[in-house]
This record gives C-alpha cells, structure tokens and sequence, in this order.
C-alpha cells in the first residue's frame, strides 16, 4: 500500500505506521493509495483573506468570494445583527477550491442596490416573523380541525328523505334548510358516471347533526338522462340559498374530505370571483404526508395475491394506498365495502331511484370513515409537520382557481377543427401508402420487398354458387329482346365468368337499354353469391384489418380508412430505415432492424417465409469483419461439433463468434445476438431509457429528432409529412380527452360583479382539482394544469394555458422562482462553511452568468464536453439523486451518433467533476496500533473497495469502522454531504419547516437512497412554495390564488392592485429567501436572488408576457386571434417606479 505523505517527511512515526500498513495490508491494497492527513498551523486572523473591493455605493455589500449581498438598508431590516464571521482558514479554502475549479472569484459583475422600506416584521427576526404569521392564519381551521378530531359523530339517520337541495337531521327530526351553517363539516359528493359530472347525491355531518343533500332529477323521479355540461344551477350551495349568503362569508369555515379537491369541485360558491372563508382539508394529503410511498412500494401493495419480500417487511405495515378503503384500513384496522359505489359508476338514475336509501347510507359511511380517518391522522400529521406555515400553506394552495370566458369555447373549436382536418389528410397519405403496397401482389412482388415480405398476404377466395336454370329477371321498366344467358357453370368469380355474362349478341337497342344491357351481368352476378360473403376477398389479410366494414359508420368510405400512425405496419408502408437499414418488427423483441453479413441463405423452417436477400444486398452494405474469419457457416455451429465440444466449451465458443460479428457493426442499434435466416443480424432500435427496453413504436415522439439527423429516414415525401403531422397532432391527441374533460361552469349574472353584468361575453371558472400533497415529496399534483406545457407553434392546442383568462378589470399577478431546486441545493451546500457561493455549485448558482460560461449548467458543459441545454437535464437529474447510468442514457439520447463506451466516459467525468470521489475515514479507536504518535490531528481516509477489505479482514462492518462516507474533489462534493446528512439522519426533517419524511422510507435500512436524496430537494422546495403563499396572503390579502406550475406562481387581482400585489410578490421572495438562509445558519443573503428577474402582469396565464402563443390552432396569435395584448415584465426597480407613480 502506499500511502501519500501529507506532514513533514522528518514525522518518524508515520513512516513507522506506514511500514506497519505496507506489511499487513499489502496483499489486499496492492495498487491503491491511502491519505493520512494531519491538520496544519491555523493561519493568523490577521492575515488578509481576500482583496478589498472598492465600494463606490453606501449599500454596496460583498462577501469573501466576491458574491455581492442584499444591500445595508435591506440587511439592516431583515436581519438587524451583524452578520458572523467566518474563520479565515475557511475563506481561505473556499477561494482554493473555486480557483480549482476554473473560477476567478475575484471578478464579478456589480449589481444596482435596492433601497426598500420593508413592511414591519411579525416578530423580532424574519424566523419569527413567519412562525407567527403562518400560526395567525391556521390557527382558526386548526381550532376546528381539533374540535371535529376530537369528538363523536351525531347518531346517523335511520331514514334520509329523498328532498331535492339540504336537509338536515337532528334528534328534533329532519328539516329541509338552504345549505349547512356549521363551521365544521366532513363533505363527501357522489356522481352519477351515466349521467355526467353533474352531483347526484351528496351526504355531510358536523359535530352536531347530519346533512344530505339531492339532485333535481332524483328528487322528482326523472327518468336517466346524460348531460354534457355542468351548470350553476346543478351544484351544491355550501354558504348560500344558491344566491344570498347564509352568515358571514368570510368566516374560517373548514370542509374536509378524502381527495377533497373533486367534491370542491362540486360546490357554487368555489366558482365565484371573490373567494369566502372556506377551506378545505384533505385526508388522502395527509396521508401522504405521514405515510406516503414509492412507485415501487405502491406496485407491491397493489401485487395484493402476491407474498412480499421479507426485505419490505419493515415499511408495508406502516403505510397504504390512497383510496380511503385502504387508507381506513391502515389507520382504523378496517377495510371500507366499497361495492355500492360500483352503482354510481355503472348504474343508470333508475338504479340510483330503486335504491336510494342503501346509496345515501354508503355516502355518510364514507363520511364516517373520513372521520374515522381524522381522529388517527391528524394527530400525527400535527406531530411530523408542526410548523403553523405547512397547514396554512396546504390550505391555500386547495383554493386554486381558474377564470375563463367564452374564448375557451373557441379554443376548443378551433383545436378540434384542426386536428381532424390534419387527421384526415394524415390517413389518406397513409391509405394511398396502403394501396400502394397492396399493388405488390401483382407478379409476387412482395416476395422481393424488403419491409413488405413477412407480412400476411393470404386472400380469401369469394367461391359462387353454381347456375340456377331460372331465368335471371330484368328490372321492369326495361325491356329487351333477349335475355342474356350464361353457357357455363363456374365456381369461382374470374374473368372468363364475367365475359361471358357480359357477351353481346348484337341486338340493336336504345342507348340507355345499351347501358342496362352492357351492366347486366352484374345483377345475374347477385344470385350466384354465397348468403356469408367474405370481406374483401382477393385482398391480403394485413390490408382487411385497415378497412371498416360498410353499415357500422354513417360516414363510411372505402379503402385502408382504420389505419394510424401507431399501428405495426405503418413504419413499414412508410418504408423507414435506421442508419440506411430497413426497419423490421419481431414479437417480444420489438423494432429494430435488418443487418447483413452473408450473401447466402441458411436453411428455412416450414412455413417460413424467405427474406428477399438479394434486394437486401443490393441496398445495403454487408458487414465484414477485419482481421478475423467468421462465416454464416461458423456463426451457428453444427450439431457435430456441439455433440463433440462439452457444453462449456460449445457457449464459450458461441459467445466468442456472437461477439466477434456484433464487433462488426458499429452504429447505434442494440446487439441481440438474434439471426435471420443464417444471412442477417436483427439489431434492436435504442431505446431512450437504455438496452434492455424494446422499442413499441419508431414514430413516437422520442424518435423524431431521429429524422433530423438522417439516423431514421423514410421514402418519400409522404413519409415526412406523416410525421410532420403527426408531430403537429401529437400534444391535442394526448390531452384532448383531459382537456375537453374540464368542469367549465358559466356563471349566472347575479354572482358576477356589476360591470361584467350585460355583457355579450360568458365569464366563468374551472377549478383544478389538486392534490395539495400529491407525492413523496408533497409536490401538489393535478393532471392537466401543473404539467400543462408552454404554446409551440407546431403543436395543436399547446396554447392552454393562454385560455384561462382574466375578466375585465382584473389582471393576473406572477412571476417564476428562478432555479428554485439549484438555489436549494446550492444553499444547503453553503450552509457547512456558512459562506454564500463558497462552493463552485453555489457560486455559479448565485453569480455565474450565462454569457461568460460560468453558470452552472456551462460549468458542467465544459467538464463533460456536451452542449449546454444538455447539461441543464442532467444537473437536474443529478440533484433529484440520478446515478451515472441515467447520465450515461440521458447523454446517448441527446446525441444518438454517441457510442456508449463514449457515453460511459462523458458520464463519468461529469460525475468526478461535479461529484467527486468518495472516501471513507476511518474511525479514531481503529487507528491505535496503526499510529504511534497522538492521533488527534490525522485521519486516514481510504476508497470504497479498500475499506471494504480491511473491514472484511477485520470481520467487522465498514459502517463499523468507517465514519459515514463523504463525497470530495467535487464542485458538488459540499452538497451531495448535507444532502446525505438530512436524507441517512435517523429522522430526516426539511431543512426549512423541519417537515419529517413519510413513515415508508424513514426506517428503510439503507434503502431508497436516490429517493430520499430527491425528497431532501424536493420536499425543501414544498416548504418554499407554502412559505410564499403564506406571506402573500398577509402581505396581498386582496389576491386570489390561482395555480402553482412547479416554480411559478399565479395570483388574480384587480386592476388597481396589480402593481402594488406586484411589489407584495417581490418582497415575497425576499422574505422567503431571507428565512431559508437563517434557517440553514447563515444570516444575509445574495442581491441576485433577493428578488425574482421579473414579476409579468397579464391577462392571460401564459408564461411569459409577451409570448404570441401562435400555433396551428391559433395562427393569428393571442394579440389578432383574441384581442390580447402583451402583458407587463415588470424588475424591481419597474414595481417600485410603478407603486411610486401610482402614490404620487
């Protein structure tokens, strides 16, 4: 072993321990290297750290790295202490690591200063600020929470009256009432699938009575009908008769439900323009929460007949799905019989009238499963997430909303028109295609095609009955001289048949008796044909399946009408090849592609088809091998030499030849070791997520960027322009049954306000239905709107987003939290040396600029030598606890033409660049008898593999010996440390709200690692979005939230706040930023972060203001397709002239 001598060379009992390593442990490290590190003199304070910038402003404020700061009137206020120094030695090391690294810290860019009066903080430090302001606005629901945890359900109905609208049950009987008055109320609202997504039956109950409620149609005993729209009049009044309030609107009301989100969708007041006191909380969330789990897990709790692995034992007794059967199960030790509901979903309003009350039973007993459910959770819900910031925050996010009008119905128009007018034309350029290949029958030539050959080209034979002696009657208004007769008896339909039904024996008639007589055959044809007719007969079998059958479509048409871009044969009629080879599908294996390497045929199987070899040969090149000898005769051994050769040998000689011709292929394709017919390789297509997976279709969108770069390439002009619409068609077909699926309801005039009343225009809401902790990671999810993409001008309906619409007088407020997870990451790294930017992830993180290579994503750019948008996925992927086998597909991917062993290389820089080595340090009492001298300032630091030996020799554990591993060397090396510190921690908490890891993963053995590393992000980042909300609402309690799209946020206000919620949004940040920090340890935080780069305001909910939004469904743009103008891209320094402009 050789060890590297880090002290001076005169220390004698280090090179005595060395002697002592080398003869003991020789053997086991023989080429590795071991540090023995001792500490060294700490430099004297006195010393100067860094060069002194010149401050040519009084707020002016830089760090040790030169990383400028949030300016003095702003630091006075945030943080009002002055900021803690730093060890120099620190400093001193922070700056070698970024010189290391290629980054001159010493230059820098200079930022203007904000001179701000910040609004007085609710405590003595921005920490307590949030604290009490979060408490002050969850407090009242967490009061009536509390109540309805804590105490018993009324006794339920004997009896429920089938009374259209509320009722209300007490122990003085029922009465009917306009809408519960309770404060508290556990909701819960069935639907009638049949009949739309009208409510048909809603039950709930408070601490003091019960409540159901009945639609129209089943109060008054209406016959099933199905609806497509949702109505106002429809819905269920929750604070209303259905017009006038009942009470005051703005009181804290609290309606929880399991998935609450969708009976909140089924309420009238959740659609008014100005939001009421209600809020609503989610059981299913909060399981999530508390218990939530991991694709993996959830597949294992679904294998239901399946014995788990002893290795789950210790996480699937503690957690669940998320249906409130199971969710009842895991916490109240019951399942739920959930077969009544199948009624709603297949049932019909006559099943919903013949069993009303058994219907109106299962709703309140799911009501009281939920209660049920409450008492257990929310408890330790309260107990895992106690800071009052996590449950204001979850209840505002539940109230998002979205505003639209009359232009959503023109959206849908016009998306609808011109996908199916692309649509169209897209299945007949393919039908032509159909035809075309069908014409090969001629001569046999598919035989000699080289897509076409394996396909099904069987016919059916249309066999005729044989000739009746009855005269053939003529139609009766035609009269001809004589009847045309047939002379023979055929049974089969040919041309000699036909002939001869069509000879003429030269009577003279009229022209229009010529016509009859010329097409008389055909009528004679009518009795000769069987009763059961084949389809289609004469045409091969692959061609019937792409023809509809006449009397099924009103709009029938004949031809290859079925056929789509995602059927089997379609690569093939478009004729596609990969690298100049012809495409080619095999069951179980999937696409891939047809290789050559001999220019004779093997022996063929019965019934086997043969492979038109020579046309093969003619079109593509066979693969030759040079320097070794491997024939189609030597590649598949004969039976001979297997009898002779053990079975070891005969493998170990087949792998050999397997090798040697997969050698000599060197393009993209994935070596199968499959052979064609003793004359071809079949290479399978690369799939996006690595070898083992088959590629299912060639035109999917991961293969289009295939056909710019000539790697997947057609023939003809037909083929790329099926893509091109293909492409064009691809966003509507995938969200068009999510979108056209969106609950619209269009409001009465008498909810709307004054000046939007007479007008020619409908105003109306959608309300997402959110999952506020809809994963892991207590992301909220929801299916449409949070993964809704961006408009691209080639995509049918991507404008989206564009159609949620402010109504006049309002406009939206927003703004996108720049690099949200980088800047996360990046703090949580910092925050071992306390010093902002003291890594090079976090100095390019909060001063790298684009423009002179040093942001992060050109830093790693750089490193791995690949192109900077490439980089940007995989710093990503990285951050989410990726591995390098993801970089190394993520890599192949971007680039096709890359080799995998390049790949593998690339990967493997970036890891140790960014990453860096992992090493483990041996613990202190395993150093006596390896050291002679005090021990106190050296620590030997070893690699995986050489720990893993000396603890084996030792017969202990590494984790025994070793203190936890660290990553070094890395620009990343300080963040993937603290990452694993809060991730492996015996109870990993956020680093901000000190939230604690679902239940599933916290006791996990070692397991999940990547998965835990992403919730320590991931989770930091949920804590940041519900702190922004949190303070939005105490500083703009006039905005209306709208929606979150992962790093944005959105908020409805009215025109004459727009600019001063624009300023609430800014000093938003700040102040959620500023907490971050102190949270973490450090009290000051960097100017270039402070504030967002813009806040837009806007009448749209696009993503950036000035975006056209043009597309093939709106080619004219928002601007002369809607009359949407560009909205305002406002900096801080455009809010503050704005707000200043406004006060003056």
């Amino acid at each position: 072993m050789r060890f590297k001598r880090t002290i001076s060379p005169s220390n004698k009992n280090i090179y005595k321990a060395c002697a002592l390593c080398r003869s003991f442990c020789s053997d086991v490290f023989p080429l590795s290297e071991v540090k023995i590190i001792r500490k060294t003199k700490e430099s004297s304070k006195n010393e100067e750290v860094t060069k002194k910038i010149p401050n040519d402003s009084d707020e002016f404020r830089v760090n040790a790295v030169n990383i400028q700061m949030i300016s003095k009137n702003i630091y006075k206020q945030l943080f009002k202490d002055p900021p803690t120094e730093i060890d120099p030695n620190v400093i001193k090391s922070c700056q070698a690591h970024l010189l290391h690294h290629g980054i001159n810290y010493k230059e820098y860019n200079k930022l203007p200063d904000v001179k701000l009066n910040l609004p007085k903080l609710e405590g003595k430090d921005i920490v307590e600020h949030f604290y009490n302001i979060g408490k002050k606005q969850s407090d009242p629901y967490k009061k009536l929470l509390h109540i309805l945890a804590t105490n018993k359900l009324p006794e339920l109905p004997k009896i429920w009256l089938k009374s259209q609208g509320w009722t209300k049950y007490t122990l003085e009987g029922p009465k009917s009432v306009p809408c519960p008055p309770d404060d508290i109320l556990i909701f819960d609202v069935e639907v009638l699938m049949a009949a739309g997504k009208r409510p048909t039956l809603a039950c709930a109950v408070s601490t003091d009575a019960w409540y159901s409620w009945v639609s129209e149609p089943v109060a008054s005993g209406k016959a099933h009908e199905t609806f497509s729209e949702v109505n106002y009049e429809d819905l269920i009044p929750l604070e209303t008769d259905g017009h006038k309030p009942c009470g005051d609107l703005n009181r804290p009301r609290i309606v929880v439900g399991h998935n609450v989100s969708y009976d909140r969708a089924k309420i009238k007041e959740q659609y008014w323009l100005e939001r009421t006191g209600v809020r609503f909380m989610d059981t299913m969330s909060m399981h999530t929460c508390v218990s939530g789990v991991t694709s993996y897990q959830r597949t294992v709790l679904k294998a239901k007949n399946k014995e788990p692995d002893p290795a789950d034992d210790d996480w699937i007794e503690i957690s669940s799905l998320n249906s409130l059967s199971e969710v009842h199960k895991l916490y109240c030790g019951q399942p739920i019989d959930k077969q009544t509901r199948d009624i709603f979903v297949e049932g019909t309003l006559e099943d919903v009238h013949n069993n009303f009350q058994t219907l109106m039973s299962y709703c309140a007993g799911d009501v009281i499963a939920t209660h049920n459910v409450l008492r257990e959770l929310y408890p330790m819900f309260l107990e895992r997430f106690p800071h009052p910031v996590t449950l204001a925050g979850m209840l505002e996010l539940g109230t998002a909303y979205l505003p639209v009008n009359s232009n959503w119905t023109q959206y849908i128009d016009s998306a609808e028109t011109v996908f199916n007018d692309y649509k169209l034309e897209s299945q007949q350029l393919l039908s032509l295609k159909a035809d075309e290949a069908c014409r090969l029958m001629e001569n046999e030539e598919y035989k000699k095609d080289l897509w076409m050959w394996d396909e099904d080209w069987s016919t059916q034979t249309l066999k005729l009955k044989k000739s009746t002696s009855k005269k053939t009657e003529m139609r009766e208004d035609i009269i001809l001289d004589k009847q045309i007769k047939t002379q023979d008896n055929f049974e089969t339909l040919s041309e000699r048949y036909i002939e001869s039904l069509g000879a003429n024996n030269g009577v003279k008639v009229t022209v229009r008796e010529e016509l009859v007589k010329k097409f008389q055959y055909l009528y004679d044809l009518r009795s000769s044909l069987p009763v059961k007719r084949p389809y289609l007969a004469g045409y091969p079998a692959w061609y019937r399946k792409l023809c509809t059958k006449p009397g099924k479509d009103p709009d029938w048409s004949p031809g290859a009408n079925n056929i789509t871009t995602s059927m089997q044969i379609t690569p093939k009629l478009l004729r596609l090849s990969w690298e100049g080879y012809p495409l080619h599908y095999i069951k179980g294996e999937g696409w891939g592609f047809l290789v050559p390497y001999s220019r004779t045929r093997g022996e063929l199987e019965e019934g086997e088809v043969p492979l038109p070899l020579e046309t093969l040969l003619s079109s593509c090149p066979i693969v030759t091998c040079k320097g070794t000898e491997v024939s189609a005769d030597t590649y598949v051994l004969p039976k001979t030499v297997e009898e002779d050769l053990s079975k070891r040998a005969y493998y170990a000689r087949k792998r050999k030849l397997e090798q040697a011709t997969a050698n000599q292929y060197h393009g993209l394709g994935v070596w199968t070791g499959i052979g064609i017919q003793g004359c071809c390789h079949f290479l399978r297509l690369p799939h996006k997520d690595g070898a083992k997976y088959k590629v299912g279709n060639p035109l999917a969108r991961d293969f289009l960027n295939m056909f710019s770069q000539n790697v997947l390439s057609a023939q003809g002009n037909d083929a790329e322009k099926v893509l091109t619409y293909g492409r064009m068609m691809s966003y509507w077909r995938n969200n068009r049954e999510r979108v056209m699926g969106q609950q619209v309801v269009w409001l009465p005039e008498d909810v709307l306000p004054e000046h939007l009343r007479g007008s020619l225009r409908r105003y109306g809401a959608i309300i997402p239905q959110v999952v506020v902790c809809g994963t892991l990671t207590r992301r909220a999810s929801e299916p449409t709107w949070m993964t809704a993409s961006n408009a691209t001008a080639e995509r049918i309906g991507s404008e989206l987003r564009a159609l949620v619409q402010a109504p006049p007088n309002y406009r939206f407020v927003g703004a996108d939290v720049d690099s949200q997870e980088l800047w996360i990451a990046a703090l949580l790294g910092d925050s071992g040396t306390r010093l902002c930017g003291g890594s090079a992830f976090g100095w390019a993180v909060l001063a790298g600029h684009r423009a002179a290579a040093t942001d992060l994503h050109s830093l790693t750019a750089r490193a791995a030598h690949v192109q900077r948008d490439h980089a940007k996925v995989i710093n990503y992927a990285r951050i989410y606890g990726a591995g390098q086998n993801f970089a190394e597909r993520l890599l192949k991917q971007f680039n096709p033409t890359m080799t995998m062993s390049e790949a593998k290389s690339k990967a493997a820089k970036m890891f140790s660049t960014t990453k860096g080595r992992r090493v483990y340090t041996l613990k202190k009492k395993y150093m006596l008898g390896l050291m002679d001298e005090d021990i106190e300032d050296q620590k030997v630091e070893m690699t995986a593999y050489q720990a893993m030996r000396l603890a084996k020799m030792s017969g202990k554990q590494v984790e025994d010996m070793f203190e936890r591993p660290r990553w070094v060397g890395g620009t990343e090396s300080c963040m993937f440390n603290k990452l694993e510190d809060i991730a492996d921690s015996m109870e990993p908490k956020t680093a901000f709200l000190e939230g604690r890891l679902s239940r599933a993963l916290e006791h996990s053995a070692g397991r999940w690692g990547g998965t835990r590393l992403n919730w320590a992000v991931q989770s930091a980042a949920a804590d940041f979005l519900h702190l922004m909300l949190v303070s939005m609402t105490h500083l703009a309690p006039k905005a209306r939230f709208c929606l979150s799209f992962h790093d944005e946020v959105r908020y409805l206000v009215p025109e004459e706040h727009k600019y001063e919620t624009a300023l609430a949004l800014q000093i938003t940040n700040l102040f959620t930023r500023a907490f971050c920090s102190q949270r973490v340890g450090i009290k000051d935080l960097p100017l270039s972060v402070a504030f967002f780069t813009s806040v837009d305001v806007d009448q749209v909910l696009r993503k950036e203001s000035n975006l056209s939004c043009m597309t093939p469904s709106n080619p004219h743009g928002l601007e002369n397709g809607y009359g949407i103008p560009n909205g305002e891209s406002l900096t801080i320094f455009d809010v503050l002239d704005k707000c200043k402009i406004k006060k003056e």
